[in-house]
């Protein structure tokens, strides 16, 4: 698909575009859930035969589990409460730092005659969506932006169910915003993003060797770029955890930066630079948790976009 070389996108275009990376990677985690579900009931019945044999009872394993789930809401209230913010984050060393990057360059700075760094502080559109795959626990999520604030918000939470065998539950949110730079001559352009996060997690899992519990979590920041078709998308990690046996929570607070791949432009067109925000939780098993917010008065901060021209 194509768009206007003498406007930027339009939002309906930026919409639909927005949507296809986070499509493909839902169907392709769809199609390796459903790629394994007959060898994994096979294992579920095969176990329940184990049990029997041994003479435990199923009800009662079930009845731990919703002794343990209940504990775990209550472990992961009292985390949300400690972790989450008081109040508005302190960014005096991320304003100062883009207060002395501003100096150096005139107030328009979205147009490049010749090569150099162009800085774009105001992003025109922005984009969200939270996909989900529910096998009968809890899955939630949430997202949003503010164009002047230049922040991104995302929320992801997945609570397992089951003996996680066969039981999925996964919550992928996706949040975007897109910058613009106008070159006036031929040449290649890389975008530079640095990003701030504010953010806290809970995670949980308590496997037994009759069940298969498990929970994980994951948030990157990619970039990449449009001038008559997309470069590849660079990512950056900015966190990620995942166990059979795992009882952690803390915050998410650092910074990070992430270039994306150059493109060849020419004169005259808009170049788009895509900033994605992806927050993802899945779980297996009853009581299995995982939760990552970035929600407001969290979130996650790109202050510019700079567009290196050469």
């Amino acid at each position: 698909m194509s768009c206007c070389h003498h406007e930027l996108p339009s939002p309906e275009w930026l919409e639909a575009e927005a949507r296809l990376g986070p499509d493909q990677e839902t169907a392709e985690q769809e199609a390796a859930v459903l790629a394994t579900k007959a060898a994994r009931r096979e294992k579920e019945a095969q176990v329940l035969d184990v049990l029997s044999a041994l003479k435990m009872k199923v009800a009662d394993l079930e009845a731990q589990t919703r002794t343990e789930v209940a504990s775990v809401d209550a472990l992961c209230a009292q985390a949300e409460e400690a972790l989450a913010p008081a109040g508005e984050p302190d960014e005096s060393g991320v304003m100062r730092e883009l207060a002395a990057s501003a100096a150096l360059v005139e107030a328009e700075t979205v147009a490049g005659t010749g090569p150099g760094n162009y800085y774009d502080y105001n992003p025109y559109h922005g984009w969200w969506a939270w996909y989900r795959h529910n096998e009968g626990g809890v899955t939630q999520g949430s997202g949003g932006f503010s164009l002047s604030a230049r922040r991104m918000y995302a929320y992801a939470n997945a609570r397992g169910d089951g003996w996680g065998i066969t039981d999925d539950n996964y919550v992928s949110t996706y949040v975007k915003l897109y910058f613009g730079f106008w070159p006036r001559r031929n040449g290649h352009v890389r975008a530079y993003v640095p990003y701030v996060t504010r953010g806290w997690y809970t995670i949980y899992a308590n496997d037994h060797w009759y069940d298969s519990k498990s929970a994980r979590l994951a948030v990157d920041v990619s970039v990449r770029l449009y001038q008559n078709y997309w470069s590849g998308t660079v990512r950056s990690d900015v966190f990620a955890l995942s166990d059979d046996n795992i009882n952690r929570s803390g915050r998410i607070d650092r910074s990070g930066s992430v270039y994306s791949a150059s493109l060849p432009v020419g004169a005259g067109r808009w170049v788009i630079a895509e900033v994605q925000l992806r927050v993802h939780a899945y779980t297996s098993g009853g009581g299995s948790t995982s939760r990552v917010s970035f929600r407001h008065p969290d979130s996650v901060f790109v202050p510019y976009v700079r567009f290196d021209f050469s």
